[in-house]
Parts: C-alpha cells; sequence; structure tokens
C-alpha cells in the first residue's frame, strides 16, 4: 500500500474530484469516510492485513482519553473524525490519525443524557472539504473539514416538527450526489428530509412518522440508483430515487435499528432483536415499476444495535449474544460462536475484525467453514457498542471513555497514518 506522503498530490486531485461531483471521496489507499466504511457495508478493500497477531495482542500506536458517546470513528487521508460530548456539550472533533492528537473541535449542543450512556449516537460523514454531523437532540451541521467552522446548521426538530426520539438521534446521514436525506422526523409528509449539501436547503420531504435509529444505505438495482431505508417505527422498508419519488416499499416489524444489508444484484437484509428475526427480500422490476417481495424469514441473526456484514454468499453478524454466520440465499445458519456478547465486526482481505460489548477484540477467518481466530485480545474495557473502523492498516476503536488506534498491517507492508 503507497504511504500516504506520496499519495497526496494524487489525494488532493482525488478531493477536488469529489467535491465537483458531490460525491464520497475515494482515495489512493483505503479510507473508511462515514459509517460502516467506504459503501456503509461494513467492509474495506485493504489488503495486506496481519494474518496473525502476537502473544498479548496488537500493540497500540497510540490510546487517549475521548468523551461519551457511541459515535463511530471517520478517517479521510491523514484525519479522523468523530463525536463524544464534554461535561455539558456534544462535540464534533477532527483528530491527527498518526497521533490521536486534536486538531478541531466544534459544538454541538447540549449533552444528551441516557440511561444506557451519554453523548452522540450517530457518525459523521465526510465528503469533499465537508463534515456532516448529527447531534443527539437533531442538529445537523455541515462542518469544513479544515478547520471545523460551520458552513450551514439545520434544526430538524424545529424546522419539520418531528421530535427528539427516546434513545436519541441515531441515524447517519446519508450523502447522495448534492443531497443530504435523514429520517429526521416529522408530519405531513415530512419524516424523510432531502437537504442542499451546500446550503442546507430543503429540496424534498416524503412520509410520515417519527425519526428511526436504522441508517440509510445508496444502492442500484436494474440500473436504477435508489436509497433504501428501514424505519424503525413505521414497520416498513421505503426506497426512494434522487427526487424524493418512492421506488418500493415492503412492511417489517418495528424496532430494528441495525441498517439494511444490500445482496447484490436486487435482494435487501434486514434484522431486528425484537423477536423479528431476520428476513431477505428480492426486488423485481417490471417495466418502471419495482415489485419487493420475501425470499426467507429466519428467528436466526437478531441484530440488536450492529448491523450484519456480506462476504461472498455468507452473513456474518451477531444475533443477540452469539456471532453467527448464515447462508444469504436460504437463512440457513452454518455455525455459531459465543463469547464476544453483543458484539460488532467489520471485514477486510478475508478477515474479520470482531469487537465484544465489553471490549474483547478478535481476528478471524471469515470463512462458511467455521471458526477460525487467529488473534485475540483485550483491546478497551467496559462498554464497547461502537463498531471498529479500519483505514490505511489501523484499526481505529472507542468506548464511551478511550480511543485507541492499533497497526494491522502485515509483514512489510508501508508505514501509514503520518
Amino acid at each position: 500500500m503507497p504511504h500516504p506522503r506520496r499519495c497526496w498530490p494524487l489525494f488532493v486531485t482525488c478531493l477536488a474530484l469529489a467535491a465537483a461531483a458531490g460525491g464520497l471521496v475515494q482515495e489512493a489507499f483505503a479510507a473508511w469516510p462515514q459509517y460502516r466504511g467506504p459503501n456503509r457495508d461494513g467492509i474495506s478493500s485493504e489488503k495486506g492485513l496481519l494474518r496473525s497477531w502476537p502473544d498479548g495482542g496488537l500493540k497500540a500506536v497510540w490510546r487517549r482519553p475521548i468523551g461519551a458517546g457511541f459515535s463511530g470513528v471517520v478517517a479521510v487521508g491523514d484525519r479522523l473524525y468523530t463525536m463524544h460530548a464534554d461535561p455539558n456539550q456534544e462535540l464534533a472533533a477532527c483528530l491527527k490519525s498518526a497521533t490521536g492528537e486534536t486538531v478541531w473541535e466544534t459544538p454541538m449542543g447540549p449533552r444528551f443524557v441516557e440511561e444506557f450512556g451519554d453523548g452522540p449516537r450517530a457518525t459523521p460523514v465526510v465528503d469533499g472539504d465537508l463534515l456532516f454531523a448529527l447531534s443527539s437532540r437533531g442538529k445537523l451541521l455541515a462542518l469544513r473539514t479544515a478547520d471545523g467552522s460551520k458552513a450551514w446548521e439545520v434544526d430538524l426538530v424545529a424546522t419539520f416538527g418531528g421530535r427528539v426520539p427516546m434513545r436519541g438521534f441515531g441515524s447517519t446521514p446519508l450523502v447522495a450526489g448534492d443531497l443530504v436525506i435523514i429520517e429526521g422526523g416529522g408530519s405531513q409528509g415530512k419524516a424523510f428530509q432531502a437537504l442542499d449539501r451546500k446550503t442546507g436547503e430543503t429540496r424534498w420531504t416524503s412520509q410520515d412518522g417519527g425519526a428511526g435509529y436504522s441508517s440509510g444505505i445508496q444502492v442500484t438495482v436494474a440500473n436504477v440508483p435508489q436509497q433504501v431505508f428501514l424505519r424503525t417505527g413505521a414497520r416498513t422498508f421505503v426506497a426512494f430515487d434522487r427526487s424524493g419519488k418512492v421506488l418500493w416499499q415492503h412492511p417489517w416489524p418495528a424496532g430494528a435499528i441495525a441498517m439494511p444489508l444490500f445482496v447484490p444484484p436486487n435482494r435487501f437484509f434486514a434484522s431486528s432483536a425484537e423477536d423479528a428475526g431476520s428476513v431477505l427480500i428480492e426486488v423485481a422490476k417490471e417495466g418502471d415499476a419495482f415489485t419487493p417481495h420475501e425470499v426467507w424469514a429466519s428467528r436466526f441473526m437478531k441484530n440488536h444495535f450492529n448491523s450484519s456484514i456480506l462476504v461472498g454468499e455468507h452473513i456474518y453478524g451477531f444475533d443477540n449474544a452469539t456471532l453467527r454466520c448464515m447462508k444469504a440465499s436460504t437463512g440457513e445458519s452454518v455455525w455459531v460462536q459465543r463469547g464476544f456478547g453483543k458484539g460488532s465486526l467489520i471485514a477486510a482481505d478475508g478477515l474479520l475484525f470482531i469487537l465484544g460489548d465489553q471490549g474483547t477484540l478478535a481476528v478471524a477467518e471469515a470463512s462458511p467453514a467455521g471458526y477460525k481466530e487467529l488473534g485475540h485480545m483485550q483491546a478497551l474495557n467496559g462498554k464497547s457498542w461502537t463498531a471498529p473502523s479500519l483505514s490505511d492498516g489501523r484499526l481505529y476503536l472507542r468506548n464511551l471513555e478511550e480511543m485507541v488506534s492499533l497497526d494491522v498491517r502485515g509483514k512489510g507492508a508501508p508505514a501509514g497514518g503520518q
């Protein structure tokens, strides 16, 4: 993998092109520019990662305190972005990836206090020279990545008539071209809002109901780009085109927190912990119309607050407190592994990086043949509900009190994160 300093001219060019096109940044090395990675599927394209960990686990590149919150870590270039809370307020933060040193912090409103953990829930999104961040109380901010200054701000509750969800706003904004789309909640057709990326002005709204906790994805089915959401309280899948037109809807039990998972070319996996289990639906296009139908439903893979991933033909995820592999085409359970609690996971280079809900970290083969662990360590202590992030050979983890950077590059890989 090239060293970031040698890639800098290309990186700057990519930034300019992405900003002009309104698309997410695609760098010479693998960035992690938004929730669950480049494609929101928990998958990184990085190669050459360490396949055997030393006894005692990986040595931390750095470790630092961080305020309360469940916000994920976003990595672009030599910078990291996340959100956290000090005793009084929530903050969007930029850090140096090499050291964890704070570059800037921008206040986002009062600290959200809640029984399961205080602070922000959503993960920011980097798109070109802007960072889009949603506070727990519904303030959506566009911040300049260079210095954290505010480009625009929209209070979703005040503007669209919704209300703060019981657990706080937790859905990560979806950047789709020149739009930022969010389920902010509201009545009179204002539950979903599409805002102008540059100005924050409302471009369209749709649907009724409260804000959910699940974040949307952007995919293409039958050559038609669409933004797909799984609604927490409204009991439905819904897909929009860029103009806000509803392309298709499909019922789904209430309670989903995990994101929908795209199973190419035209299937979607959904899961919920509230006894709903999981389902796979297929969306067929006939003429100009899309028609969804259920392929299978299962009592297995009840995702709670972290989403599953698709590697090859198999889905890996947490069935409440059990790590499970299941066949995507049939829903058949292939293997299970316990001991992580209600954890989270991502995948790269044929590997699963698994974080238990009390900070246990493991690496295992991403294989339906069985659970084969290649490394294990105690990376954090206490409640660790935020899924890992991976960029430039560094794994980034956080809990409600601290953040850690771990080097997972294989032998001979070039140094990064400078």
